[in-house]
């Protein structure tokens, strides 16, 4: 099967471990491994042909999403340059290589996943219906919802992994750490597009939330900006497949 034309060898390497959503099923071996009893053929690329227009859709969204976010700066008084230099760090990134689990982005991580759970919350708590949102969200917005809880909890693992083969890299200096270290970085670079994406979606749709839904918007701006700091070659790393 590995020999097949049109498999893409390596590509599941960098993913986002979204099966559901890639654009490349047909592409990928580990996708034909884990799932042989998926069809293959015209069937595997329509679905592959309808997700692809799925993130060309998003990508629209993470448009209007910067957009808010310069909205939110200027109502703020912030300046649109003093916005694209604000950070996670109180002090050089450099210095704070000492845990990965304690790192600034790391843990900007963990505080994102439980500013989502507390975002539901308080929308269901509103809620004159009784079922969730998580479990029976408007058709309008099941899909971004659907991405907000995918990438949830993906962003700190991937985050944490990345500064952990940074400060191995200081030990064992290669090629192969350097871009696996890139690469990790680009699917949480990614993966926070996405999610911002998918946040300004759902901005609107709440008005009682409005405030919280801002607020999430800047700090997944303020993670991402640290993470292309701390990472400055992740967003041009080429991922299998994926980026050409």
């Amino acid at each position: 099967m590995a020999d097949e034309p049109g498999l893409i060898p390596g590509i599941y390497i960098y993913c986002d471990r979204w099966c559901e959503r890639c654009a490349f099923t047909s592409r990928c071996l580990q996708f034909r491994i884990e799932a042989e009893e998926v069809e293959h053929g015209n069937a595997l690329q329509n679905f592959d042909a309808l997700n692809m227009k799925f993130w060309q859709e998003m990508g629209k969204a993470l448009v209007q999403a910067m957009r808010l976010i310069r909205e939110i700066a200027a109502r703020e008084g912030i300046e649109p340059d003093d916005l694209q230099k604000e950070t996670l760090f109180s002090e050089p990134p450099e210095s704070l290589q000492r845990d990965a689990r304690k790192h600034p982005c790391a843990n900007a991580a963990i505080l994102y996943a439980g500013m989502v759970n507390e975002w539901f919350a308080a929308v269901d708590e509103l809620s004159e219906g009784e079922e969730s949102l998580l479990t029976h969200p408007p058709p309008t917005l099941e899909e971004p919802i659907q991405v907000i809880r995918h990438y949830q909890y993906f962003i700190y693992p991937k985050i944490v992994r990345a500064i952990e083969g940074r400060l191995s890299k200081k030990e064992a200096a290669g090629s192969e750490i350097e871009d696996d270290v890139s690469g990790t970085a680009k699917v949480v670079l990614i993966a926070i597009d996405r999610t911002l994406a998918a946040w300004s979606v759902l901005y609107g749709e709440y008005p009682a939330q409005e405030d919280s839904t801002l607020s999430i918007l800047l700090h997944l701006d303020r993670l991402r900006r640290s993470v292309e700091v701390v990472f400055p070659a992740a967003r041009a790393f080429i991922r299998p497949g994926f980026d050409r």
